[in-house]
């Protein structure tokens, strides 16, 4: 059984307190077992997972464990269509705004009280953006992010004992909820958000493409070059480096300075690269083969920064 397939079956949903608990556990039991040393540090009210050393790590691999609420509509990964992603953002705001107008003119008509109406509208619209990030959990969850997760896990098992020293592990919590848990690693360690290098993996497990999104912090560092040299196109899977410019990708890099993403997509004309089904029942398939392109890759990129 692969690792993807093991958290899938085992660990599918991580949303609750009793859910993120169990895959904790397990997570710090396997890393142990491969011989790393892992702990989970609470950062705020947030748990997240660290294998390795941090502080001493000259690169570090990422990805947020946790996993969103369904909410009904797509969420719309367009990374390299800025328009057409902000043209979806607006459509999914103004259904909202359709919906929770309806609703007040709904109580306008029986009450004829306009101040009532407001409140009405006011309170359906935030109650449907609370469902969208709070609301029941999505039970489907392969590539967003179990996908991300299972890449680092893997990446920690293949790595070479001699070399493991160069790199550690983070995978943290509610990514769904505004890269709260990244957000708050970063802030209780300085000089990691600052200086080192973050290699964070979301949504892997969907697409011939590999798109690497870079900071501009990241693409002026020794990692840049190593990395491009580290991934070729081979297996069926293309890899693209764009600057965080002209991208719309939300995810924990950000939270890091030196930050860069990694994620696969699909590619139509007319679009560009898309990922499909993210945060909706359908989220049901992930590639293995997406997954050991992308640790062998990483393996060959710790080499390249061992060897200095």
């Amino acid at each position: 059984m692969t690792r993807l397939q093991e958290i899938t079956n085992r660990y599918p949903i991580r949303k609750t307190k009793e859910q993120k608990d169990a895959f904790l556990k397990y997570a710090v039991t396997e890393a142990r077992g491969m011989g790393y040393t892992a702990r989970v540090e609470r950062n705020g009210g947030h748990r997240n997972f660290v294998a390795g050393d941090p502080e001493r790590a000259n690169v570090i691999f990422t990805a947020h464990y946790d996993t969103s609420a369904n909410r009904l509509l797509p969420n719309p990964m367009i990374p390299r269509n800025i328009p057409l992603f902000l043209l979806c953002q607006l459509g999914i705001v103004a259904l909202l705004f359709v919906v929770s107008f309806c609703a007040g003119w709904l109580s306008f008509v029986l009450t004829r009280e306009s101040g009532l109406t407001l409140v009405v509208f006011l309170l359906a619209y935030y109650a449907l953006l609370m469902l969208m990030i709070l609301g029941p959990a999505n039970k489907n969850n392969a590539n967003s992010n179990t996908s991300g997760v299972a890449a680092v896990m893997q990446l920690m098992a293949q790595l070479p004992v001699e070399i493991r020293d160069q790199a550690a592990f983070l995978l943290f919590d509610n990514g769904e909820k505004g890269k709260a848990g990244s957000r708050a690693y970063a802030g209780r360690h300085p000089e990691i958000k600052k200086q080192t290098v973050v290699f964070n993996m979301d949504c892997v497990g969907v697409g011939e493409h590999l798109l690497i999104i870079c900071k501009n912090y990241a693409r002026a560092t020794y990692a840049y070059p190593l990395l491009t040299e580290s991934f070729k196109a081979r297996d069926g899977i293309t890899p693209h480096f764009y600057p965080s410019s002209g991208s719309a990708v939300n995810s924990d890099h950000q939270s890091f300075r030196r930050g860069f993403c990694a994620g696969c997509c699909k590619r139509r004309r007319g679009v560009g690269f898309y990922t499909p089904d993210i945060h909706t029942g359908r989220d049901t398939r992930a590639s293995q083969g997406n997954i050991d392109y992308l640790t062998g890759s990483l393996v060959t990129f710790v080499k390249s920064v061992a060897a200095g």
